[in-house]
């Protein structure tokens, strides 16, 4: 009975439409508290409506407060698709299309969900939609904030990747190391 019960328990896991995407993300410069798992679930809950859940495990979360992670649509040069619209992508709550942001706090185990609803617009020929992390902020129970680089930032307020700074509460930014993070590689795919 028991092989049975694991078999249905597998079966209703690939079937209900949910695609994880995991990442690891090390510090080269053995910083504690950068070192941990960043995972993306994208369920497709219908063609009107997606629902993100957003998870980070730490390897050391005994400073740790929150996560702040501001996610990004690729631009429509970025994409393969022949047209000449443009991508809108779903509308997020809270936040219009395109970029949105999501909150990791200690509190939730570091888990947050997101749902975002498909607009009917005519000029989105898209059935795509291709997401980065734009930012990735550390915040620390003593006020300290390590601003990690995961893409690359023009205006230079951000370190691009793969390095990080620490930031103190009085605003000073002092440059701590690398990671593993290559520039747009936490990212995940959205399908109409």
């Amino acid at each position: 009975m028991r092989p049975l019960f694991i078999f249905l328990f597998l079966f209703i896991i690939s079937c209900s439409g949910i695609e994880t995407q995991s990442y690891e993300i090390l510090s080269k410069d053995d910083s504690k508290l950068i070192n941990s798992r960043l995972s993306i679930d994208v369920d497709h809950k219908s063609n009107e409506e997606v629902k993100l859940t957003v998870q980070i495990f730490p390897k050391f979360d005994l400073e740790i407060k929150n996560y702040l992670l501001v996610f990004d649509m690729k631009f429509r040069e970025d994409y393969n698709d022949d047209f000449m619209g443009v991508c809108i992508g779903p509308s997020w709550e809270n936040y219009s299309s395109g970029e949105f942001t999501i909150k990791l706090e200690d509190k939730f185990n570091f888990k947050n969900t997101i749902t975002g609803k498909y607009t009917q617009d005519e000029d989105d020929l898209c059935s795509n939609y291709f997401y980065y992390l734009r930012f990735l902020e550390i915040e620390i129970k003593n006020g300290d904030r390590y601003l990690i680089g995961v893409a690359t930032d023009y205006a230079q307020e951000y370190p691009d990747a793969p390095y990080f700074w620490k930031v103190n509460k009085n605003r000073q930014i002092d440059v701590q190391g690398t990671t593993n993070i290559e520039k747009y590689s936490l990212n995940f795919e959205l399908k109409k």
